[in-house]
């Protein structure tokens, strides 16, 4: 049996089916009360709008930008993954997926990324720089819907954000390193970059617990490991020649080289690393790490797309929908 139909909803808004498509496909010339009676019948009836019906009825094919960092990095590769996952998935629905790669932390390449678009919306993974912002307003104002994705840029003219609490999940590794961590001691902090936004919440929520609850272990200051492997182990290592760490929360990626600094210390320190990728399942496995902050990549990617659709359409966005859940993981549940 074939569910409502624009016929039934026509019936129920007792309006022509002319105002009907001129409501469903945002396209004006109806008064307020119309619209009204329509989006009451819609609601009345039942009707599900079939977009990929309505694209091909009408021709219309829709592009999605995705620009993200590239790099050597599991995160990166997962979310790779995921974006083309879906750019294969959606083509039957004539949404077009084109990802467009950038230099991680470095502005200028993001920006130059931004102005090469053409697009109807961009989720964007960028350092939070007045330029950046800058190229959010041309966007906005050009008629690209914009998204962020994994890192904010609240002050900008985004439209929504896909990604985690960072300030929780800050505030989630400074409580588990507190409570396993024994006595007094020494804390290092590693982000990626101190101009990313999830990098910088992430350590906002870190410290304050450790404040709060822990005041007796010593917080270094924060470094930054470029998301790069041998910076993160170089770091490790020159910290470590100066006093036993107690506890490490490394913050960004480059996990393969804190795994190959952690495994020749002896006692290891209290590891907390972010995304559950090959290499820090392994340090999981080998007691390497001692907990992982993850998110989901596939989720974020799918609520990415299903808000530039939302946007694109002119539909109101649903509470909560670029929210993506904190997962930990331990040895013992990966």
């Amino acid at each position: 049996m074939s569910g409502p139909t624009v016929y039934d909803v026509a019936t129920a808004a007792q309006v022509s089916l002319a105002t009907v498509d001129r409501v469903l496909n945002n396209r004006g010339g109806v008064s307020p009360t119309a619209v009204a009676k329509v989006k009451a019948a819609v609601a009345q009836t039942g009707y599900v709008r079939n977009l990929a019906a309505a694209n091909l009825s009408r021709r219309r094919v829709y592009r999605f930008s995705f620009v993200v960092p590239s790099g050597d990095t599991g995160f990166v590769a997962l979310l790779l993954n995921a974006l083309e996952r879906e750019r294969l998935a959606l083509l039957e629905e004539q949404i077009l997926i084109q990802v467009i790669p950038t230099r991680a932390f470095d502005v200028a390449n993001q920006v130059a990324a931004l102005r090469s678009l053409n697009c109807d919306a961009v989720a964007v993974m960028a350092s939070e720089a007045p330029e950046i912002q800058e190229e959010v307003t041309r966007l906005r104002a050009e008629g690209v819907r914009v998204v962020t994705l994994v890192a904010d840029l609240p002050h900008s003219d985004r439209e929504a954000y896909v990604g985690l609490d960072n300030v929780a999940a800050g505030r989630t590794a400074a409580e588990f390193t507190g409570r396993f961590i024994r006595g007094s001691g020494t804390v290092l902090m590693i982000a990626g970059s101190l101009s990313s936004r999830d990098h910088i919440e992430r350590l906002m929520g870190f410290r304050r617990v450790m404040k709060e609850r822990f005041a007796h272990l010593t917080l270094l200051p924060a470094v930054e490991g470029d998301d790069d492997a041998e910076t993160v182990e170089r770091l490790v290592t020159s910290a470590t020649a100066d006093q036993p760490l107690k506890g490490i929360y490394a913050i960004g990626a480059g996990n393969r080289g804190l795994v190959r600094a952690v495994s020749a210390l002896d006692p290891k320190p209290v590891t907390i690393v972010h995304e559950l990728t090959p290499t820090s399942r392994e340090g999981l496995r080998d007691g390497t790490i001692d907990l992982v902050l993850d998110q989901d990549t596939s989720a974020a990617v799918v609520a990415a797309v299903r808000i530039m659709r939302n946007l694109t359409e002119m539909r109101d966005l649903p509470v909560d929908t670029g929210k993506i859940r904190l997962n930990i993981y331990s040895r013992e549940n990966i």
